[in-house]
């Protein structure tokens, strides 16, 4: 078994060179590297509990870099050049914050934003005291554990399958989320955003499973936002699933900002399709002449006509006015990473 994990850990270095190298494509499958199902597989899905299909290049870099560490510092451990297998990781029962909770979680964020210097651990007394949070639901037995969360890709596939059995109750539940976002504290407030652009919390009502905010504050929560594009979207809004989790450029900003525009597979998948071209969005996608705002300008006219927001993509495109048209043309703009 030593020497089947050591050349399973070889093929996962090997892979990740591979990767980091010249030419290689800006979206991969981890199968393209390493056999499916074999060790090597299987201790990366094991360590990094995500699925391993098409993803872009610098993130699937960045999984196999921590998976390599994680083996390699688990070896050393032993005392043996090879990584045992990996270990559970310890999980919590979900919880949810009250409404004590989420006011207490909003003031240590006011004193985190005027003292920059202060200790970011979130305190456990408001994760678990059962002054500012309550167990979501003994009888449902779902459990998160610690994780390394950058991207929403990252965030959507982790959270996805374990709320599946609850995702009604959940889907509105400000005191989960709030609580989820203080949890996961390290993903959603890293140390080089502002305190001024964190959204992980819900506002605090008199219930706090139904905290009155606007659908764009609720769409912009970062872990909320992640598991739903993840759901709703999947592989079709790959562009947005592979930027970190608190990007909100004009794209996001206008994917997430409305909810009907989210809920459209149509728009949503046209707007992708439209305005980036790989990995990176189109040079001068959003103010040129049928480029984003336009876009959503000519949405409320469309709409006089046509279920615009139901639609199928290919049936939204046709309906578009011909400046639109050449933004379908995959070679006729240049890509920008701006």
């Amino acid at each position: 078994m030593r020497a089947e994990a050591a050349i399973a850990l070889a093929k996962l270095r090997e892979a990740r060179n591979a990767l980091t190298q010249s030419g290689a494509p800006p979206r991969v499958n981890l199968r393209d590297y390493v056999t499916e199902g074999s060790t090597a597989w299987r201790m990366f899905e094991r360590t990094m509990r995500v699925p391993s299909y098409s993803i872009r290049r610098t993130t699937m870099v960045r999984w196999l870099d921590a998976v390599i560490l994680s083996l390699e510092r688990k070896a050393s451990g032993t005392g043996v050049g090879v990584a045992p297998e990996p270990q559970s990781v310890p999980e919590t029962p979900l919880r949810r914050l009250t409404a004590a909770g989420i006011r207490r979680a909003q003031a240590f964020i006011k004193h985190m934003r005027d003292h920059p210097d202060t200790d970011r651990t979130p305190p456990s007394e408001l994760l678990f005291g059962e002054t500012f949070s309550r167990l979501f639901d003994a009888n449902a037995n779902i459990k998160v554990g610690p994780r390394r969360i950058t991207t929403r890709r990252e965030a959507g596939a982790y959270l996805a399958p374990r709320l599946a059995p609850v995702r009604r109750q959940v889907l509105d539940d400000a005191g989960v989320w709030s609580w989820l976002g203080m949890f996961y504290f390290e993903a959603t407030a890293p140390a080089t955003l502002s305190p001024n652009d964190m959204n992980f919390l819900f506002e605090s009502g008199a219930d706090t499973s139904n905290a009155g905010r606007s659908d764009q504050q609720t769409y912009r929560h970062y872990l909320w936002g992640s598991w739903r594009l993840y759901e709703q979207h999947g592989e079709s809004a790959a562009f947005l699933l592979d930027q970190t989790i608190s990007s909100w450029d004009d794209l996001s900003q206008r994917s997430f900002g409305s909810r009907r525009v989210f809920n459209s597979v149509g728009v949503v998948q046209s707007i992708l399709r439209l305005y980036t071209s790989g990995d990176r969005k189109k040079s001068g996608y959003v103010r040129s002449p049928g480029g984003l705002r336009h876009l959503l300008r000519v949405l409320p006219q469309l709409e006089m006509t046509y279920d615009v927001y139901g639609m199928e993509p290919e049936a939204f495109l046709r309906i578009l006015p011909e400046p639109f048209r050449r933004w379908d043309e995959g070679n006729a703009l240049n890509a920008s990473s701006d």
